[in-house]
């Protein structure tokens, strides 16, 4: 596996340019009872073509209500999204449904947490990776299968054409993912996010389903919104890392920076929390408490309970993100920086 370092330099030397994907003010509220609850609070970024990002942070956090809503899946009844969303220069949110629809799988493709779930019981698996790409490709039937095959064999699953007959619950965990990534791909997207691809699958699963992305993304020059609580996956696979806690966006810098310099307490606490061979620590230095729930601060950095370097301003004025050299974070024992 290619070291950290590595893997930054070899991006910065490789064309990535124009943004796909930008984020501006994004913010989502869900009713509760007679109030509306924020679960991602002025969220901002971009993403580069064929760059990997891994969205991180602990459950509750905001990151699959981030994901839901770039890909227009946000009840309207049960929820409010306002701000920017836009793919190559197009106004995503808002859209009418039926336009969204024809967005969704051949722009855009999503990996769900749970391919059990994700995955329709009652279909075979031939049925459900044809149907995506009947709704966006104007072939026959016979070409439908053909393709189906076709990407079955390219995530690595033997026996397609005995597979596509089969149904869900034949398959283990690690098939339905790879089905599932299959299906993500089978209309070449320009963004595929992958919302904890790797949860509930064992190591060595973990391992062929992250190289099987990372050799998708190469032959399909894919961006990736990697969405994880995953570190270990994060140092695997991304090119840059954002750090999400109580639904703002707490820290963000390329792999190596954050790994070797994390600058928000949060982020020092996660990879502190990481099991590390080489130093053969008795305990782990976990981060005390939980994420708060969703409203339940309004005034002050919403860390500042679970932090060991809180001080007076934390509990009365919610930080901005100051920018330094290599990455921006919002915490303000870095208020001397320039305001990002």
């Amino acid at each position: 596996m290619a070291s950290l370092q590595e893997k930054t330099i070899g991006k910065q030397d490789s064309d990535v340019s124009e943004n796909l994907l930008s984020v501006k003010g994004l913010n989502v509220k869900f009713k509760s009872d007679n109030t509306k609850v924020t679960a991602v609070n002025n969220v901002s970024f971009q993403l580069k073509e064929g760059e990997t990002v891994a969205l991180v942070g602990e459950s509750g956090s905001g990151k699959s209500v981030t994901s839901l809503s770039i890909m227009g899946l946000i009840p309207k009844h049960a929820g409010f999204v306002d701000g920017s969303i836009q793919l190559l220069g197009q106004q995503l949110n808002g859209l009418p449904a039926k336009q969204m629809r024809t967005i969704r799988g051949r722009e855009i493709s999503m990996i769900f947490q749970e391919p059990m779930t994700s995955l329709n019981p009652v279909h075979k698996i031939g049925d459900q990776i044809g149907k995506v790409i009947r709704l966006h490709e104007n072939i026959k039937k016979e070409e439908i299968t053909k393709r189906t095959i076709e990407m079955l064999v390219k995530v690595g699953i033997p026996r397609p054409d005995k597979i596509i007959k089969e149904y869900p619950h034949q398959l283990s965990g690690g098939m339905r993912q790879r089905v599932m990534i299959a299906m993500a791909m089978a209309c070449n997207p320009k963004l595929l996010i992958a919302d904890e691809p790797t949860t509930a699958l064992d190591v060595t699963i973990q391992a062929q389903i992250l190289d099987l992305m990372n050799d998708l993304k190469k032959q399909y020059s894919t961006t990736i919104l990697l969405i994880t609580h995953d570190l270990g996956v994060v140092a695997e696979i991304a090119d840059r890392v954002m750090v999400m806690y109580y639904g703002q966006i707490v820290e963000e810098a390329d792999v190596y920076t954050l790994f070797k310099s994390p600058k928000h307490p949060y982020t020092a606490g996660l990879i502190n929390s990481i099991p590390n061979l080489e130093e053969m620590k008795s305990r782990l230095d976990p981060i005390t408490g939980n994420v708060p729930n969703m409203g339940e601060i309004t005034v002050g950095c919403p860390f500042r309970t679970r932090c060991n370097h809180a001080k007076d301003i934390c509990s009365v004025k919610n930080p901005p993100l100051f920018k330094l050299e290599n990455q921006t974070v919002r915490c303000w024992l870095h208020e001397n920086k320039e305001v990002g």
